[in-house]
């Protein structure tokens, strides 16, 4: 302590008395160093910014009138957006009870999707509030080819096609299932009908053509692929390529149905031409929705969104080889591959 004392005196007095250097001496330079204290750095508290989740979509917007909901539903389901769809067609439903359109839709919808009983459900329902419906039958004959139930689709189709003898994709719904069944005979016939329409395409006559080959009616079965080729079938073009040359087929039937399951994986167009104004016909009171659910339809695949694509048995060309013409699978627009 005394030596701090005479340190400090004596700064003082250098201070005091001057020195030769212009800057003055800090009297604290005479003070012993202490050992540098590190001052451990502190980071201020990191706070979580809070995460901005994207914003949902705008909510759908339902319009107030009928055709209107319609018509933005089939839009939705031309872009894909089934959901969506399904929430306006539903919507459409509640706008006016006594109308079948909304109902068509939704079967349609559901046949996309491979759900078979909520389908019958909804066919049952446009048949019931619109019986006169050409297209209201067509789509109840397609949801039971859906779910394998040959025999009713033919009877729906055939009523279709009474109530509208225009009704092409009808027609060839009809020939279809028939030529799924080997019934030949029967199947060249409507679809004849089918192809003999002016808003006919070209998988109509594809299938045409393999009825027709299965006959062995070549040269009739050439000029169906030939037609069906124009009109953009490739299955078709395929078709009479391997027809050429060929004079006769010999066909080995063992009897067996065959074991058909619609392809639904394809590309899927709900329409059918402009709506039939037939739909327009309804019972003067509301029916209540049928009670169809998947367990009461017959037995069928449990997976329906993989399903096989649809197969006619390979007919045995005696002069030259043949693969089996493949046929397509009806539409309500001509979708090539679609039920």
């Amino acid at each position: 302590m005394k030596s701090i004392k005479q340190v400090l005196f004596c700064a003082l007095f250098v201070s005091a008395c001057g020195s030769d250097s212009q800057r003055g001496v800090d009297p604290m330079s005479f003070m012993p160093k202490l050992p540098a204290t590190q001052v451990a750095d502190v980071q201020a508290p990191v706070v979580e910014q809070p995460k901005h989740e994207s914003p949902a979509t705008a909510e759908l917007v339902i319009p107030t009138k009928l055709d209107d909901c319609l018509a933005q539903g089939r839009a939705l389901v031309a872009k894909g957006d089934l959901a969506n769809a399904k929430l306006m067609f539903e919507a459409a439903t509640k706008l006016d009870k006594k109308r079948a359109e909304p109902h068509i839709e939704l079967a349609k919808l559901y046949i996309t999707k491979g759900e078979r009983g909520l389908a019958m459900a909804s066919a049952n329902k446009a048949v019931k509030l619109a019986p006169l419906s050409s297209q209201a039958w067509n789509t109840k004959g397609r949801a039971e080819l859906n779910r394998f139930a040959y025999d009713d689709a033919i009877e729906a189709f055939s009523k279709a096609v009474e109530i509208n003898p225009d009704n092409t994709w009808a027609w060839n719904n009809l020939g279809y299932t028939e030529l799924q069944l080997k019934k030949y005979d029967e199947a060249v016939e409507h679809l004849a009908q089918a192809t003999s329409k002016k808003d006919a395409t070209g998988f109509m006559f594809n299938n045409l053509g393999t009825a027709l080959e299965h006959q062995n009616k070549l040269d009739e079965a050439r000029d169906a692929f030939e037609a069906g080729g124009k009109l953009g079938s490739s299955s078709a073009l395929a078709s009479r390529k391997r027809l050429e040359g060929v004079k006769s087929i010999a066909i080995v039937d063992d009897g067996s149905k065959p074991d058909v399951k619609p392809d639904v994986s394809h590309t899927f167009d709900n329409s059918e031409g402009p709506m039939q104004p037939d739909t327009d016909d309804v019972t003067g009171d509301e029916t209540k929705s049928d009670d169809t659910t998947e367990e009461s339809v017959k037995p069928e695949a449990v997976e329906p969104a993989v399903v096989e694509a649809p197969k006619v048995e390979a007919p045995k060309v005696e002069e030259k080889a043949s693969v089996a013409p493949p046929t397509e699978v009806p539409g309500d627009a001509g979708v090539q591959g679609t039920i």
